[in-house]
């Protein structure tokens, strides 16, 4: 089953990873966001194929693009989880990783690949 969300499902994230009133930075990312886990290759055919690879590109767009004035990471981190937990996909990583694939993706030393390939042995 391949899970879709959308600009809504994130605002929701963010009410409940954030302090209230964390203002939107840039409308345009926030849809990005959103919208970059459903990207296709070609028309019916998901270029995302895993919900490691969907769930990755949340975080790795909260953190380069930046949508919210702050909390980004939080933000990102938060869909990461609801999105795995809703595919079926519960993630468990060790204390300090976050904070350590979060310095990696904002230093480019972890991309999506990277991060997709953490986030799946995270939920084994």
């Amino acid at each position: 089953m391949t899970l879709y969300v959308d600009s809504g499902w994130v605002l929701n994230v963010q009410i409940e990873v954030s302090p209230a009133n964390t203002p939107i930075r840039d409308w345009g990312a926030l849809y990005c966001m959103a919208e970059r886990h459903r990207y296709e290759r070609i028309a019916d055919e998901p270029y995302y194929e895993e919900a490691e690879a969907r769930a990755a590109t949340f975080l790795h767009t909260a953190l380069r693009l930046r949508p919210f004035t702050d909390y980004n990471a939080s933000i990102g981190i938060g869909c990461v989880r609801a999105y795995m937990e809703e595919s079926g996909f519960p993630i468990n990583p060790k204390a300090g990783d976050w904070a350590i694939l979060v310095a990696d993706i904002r230093s480019d030393e972890a991309g999506l690949t990277e991060t997709a390939r953490l986030l799946r042995a995270w939920a084994s």
